[in-house]
C-alpha cells in the first residue's frame, strides 16, 4: 500500500511503576473493582478469567477447550488422539469455574495520565474479565501458511511464525503502563470508540501457541505452549484504536483519512480501552477473547496485533518489545483474514456497511501488503458470529 503504515514507535524509555507490585504491596487488601463495558450484560458464561493484574487464573478455572491434532498426531500434551478423532473439544471434568476476576485498577472512566498530561477523555468499552469461551476443533486450522498466491507454499511446523514487516506499530499498551488504568486481564474486550454507534459483529477470536523448539517440521507433532501472557489488539468497527488520540483535539483519529502518522505512539491520551486485552494460555496452548470483528483505516489492511510474554513481564513505556529490553518477551507479530470472508462481513452490517463506499476500502480488504505475516486467520460465521482462529509458532525459551 502507498500510505504511511502504523510502523513506527517512539524509543524513548521511562520508568515503570508497577501497578503489579503495587498490587502485591497491598498484603491482605483486595484491589479488585468492576471494569465498564457498554455491551449487553450475560453475552458470555460465566467467571473465570484471571483476576488481578498479573495473577493467574484461581485453581480449578478452566482452560479452553482442547484442540484437533493435526493429521491424527498425538494429542495435546501427551494425551493421544482416538482413531485419529480431535483429541478434546469439550470443557474439562472436575473443577467449577474460577472466582470472578474483575479486573484491579481503576474502571474505563478513570482518569488517565496521558502524555503532555493532558486529561483523560471518557474512556469507553472493554467488557468485564468473566466469561468462558471453547475452542472448536483445530483440525482444519493451519499450523503455518503463506498468502503469496502466486507461489503458495506451507511453511515447516519447527519455524518461528514469522514477524510482520509492520512489526509492533505504535498503539500497543503494557497492563502495567499506567498504574491508574484497568487491568487488560480480561476475555471480553468489545466496545467501540464511538458509543452511540453499532457494535459490529462480535468475534470470538482463539490463538493457539506451538512451542517451536519441541514440534517436528513435518506438523506429525505439534506441542502447545501454555501460561504465557498473550496480548490482542485491534481497530473496532469503525477502524479506531482504543487509547490514543484526543477526542475532539487535533490528533484525534480520522481513520477514513489516510494515516500520517497522527496519532503516534506517544498520543496515549485516553482511557478507552475496547478492543485490546489479555488471555493465559491454557494447557492446550489455547488464549480466548471475545471481541468485535475489526474494522480498517486508511492506511492499512485490517490486520490484529499480537505480543506474547512469558509471565511477570515489567512495562518499558513506549518502546518496541524485544528481548534487548524486556527478557519475558517472546514473540511479536500481525495477522490477516481472507479477503473474500472480511468483505463479507463488512458488506452485510453497520457500522463496516458505510465505510465499504470509501475510495480505500478495497485496498483495506486485500491482506497483501509487502512484508506482512503471511498468516491469515481461519473464519467462519455462525449465525452473528465470527469464529476465528489461528496457530502460532513461538519459541518460548
Amino acid at each position: 500500500m502507498s500510505t504511511k503504515r502504523e510502523s513506527k514507535v517512539g524509543t524513548t524509555a521511562t520508568k515503570s511503576v508497577s501497578r503489579r507490585r503495587m498490587l502485591e504491596g497491598l498484603g491482605a487488601f483486595a484491589a479488585v473493582t468492576a471494569c465498564g463495558s457498554n455491551v449487553d450484560s450475560g453475552a458470555v458464561g460465566g467467571a473465570g478469567s484471571p483476576g488481578a493484574a498479573g495473577a493467574s487464573p484461581g485453581a480449578g478455572a478452566p482452560g479452553v477447550a482442547g484442540g484437533a491434532t493435526v493429521a491424527g498426531a498425538p494429542g495435546i500434551a501427551g494425551a493421544p488422539s482416538v482413531a485419529g478423532a480431535p483429541a478434546g473439544g469439550a470443557a474439562p471434568a472436575g473443577g467449577a469455574p474460577g472466582a470472578a476476576g474483575a479486573p484491579a485498577g481503576g474502571a474505563p472512566g478513570a482518569a488517565g495520565a496521558p502524555a503532555a498530561g493532558a486529561p483523560g477523555a471518557a474512556g469507553a468499552g472493554g467488557g468485564g474479565s468473566s466469561g468462558m469461551l471453547t475452542s472448536p476443533p483445530w483440525t482444519n486450522v493451519p499450523v503455518q501458511d503463506s498468502t503469496d498466491s502466486t507461489k503458495p507454499k506451507t511453511l515447516a511446523c519447527n519455524v518461528v511464525t514469522k514477524t510482520d514487516g509492520a512489526g509492533q506499530g505504535p498503539f500497543f499498551i503494557h497492563d502495567l503502563e499506567k498504574m491508574d488504568d484497568i487491568s487488560l486481564y480480561r476475555q471480553d474486550i468489545r466496545g467501540q470508540y464511538n458509543p452511540t454507534a453499532e457494535k459490529g459483529i462480535d468475534m470470538e477470536l482463539y490463538v493457539r501457541l506451538i512451542d517451536k523448539t519441541k514440534s517436528d517440521a513435518a506438523c506429525g507433532m505439534t506441542v502447545p505452549v501454555p501460561d504465557i501472557d498473550v496480548y490482542i489488539w485491534h481497530t473496532d468497527g469503525q477502524g479506531y484504536y482504543s487509547g490514543f488520540g484526543m477526542k475532539g483535539g487535533a490528533d484525534e483519529q480520522k481513520p477514513d483519512q489516510a494515516y500520517n502518522g497522527t496519532p503516534g505512539s506517544n498520543n496515549l491520551e485516553n482511557t478507552d480501552r475496547f478492543c485490546r486485552g489479555i488471555q493465559i494460555s491454557d494447557a492446550n496452548g489455547v488464549a480466548a477473547f471475545l471481541s468485535t470483528f475489526p474494522g480498517w483505516y486508511n492506511g492499512r489492511d485490517l490486520h490484529i496485533h499480537i505480543v506474547c510474554f512469558k509471565k511477570g513481564s515489567m512495562s518499558h513505556g513506549r518502546v518496541n518489545y524485544s528481548k534487548s529490553n524486556e527478557k519475558a518477551w517472546i514473540f511479536t507479530t500481525q495477522f490477516y483474514f481472507d479477503p473474500e470472508f472480511s468483505k463479507s462481513i463488512h458488506e452485510s452490517a453497520e457500522p463496516y456497511l458505510r465505510r465499504t463506499k470509501l475510495p480505500a476500502y478495497a485496498d483495506a480488504m486485500a491482506a497483501n501488503e509487502a512484508g506482512n505475516s503471511g498468516r491469515h486467520a481461519t473464519a467462519s460465521k455462525s449465525g452473528n458470529k465470527v469464529i476465528a482462529q489461528i496457530q502460532m509458532v513461538v519459541d518460548p525459551t
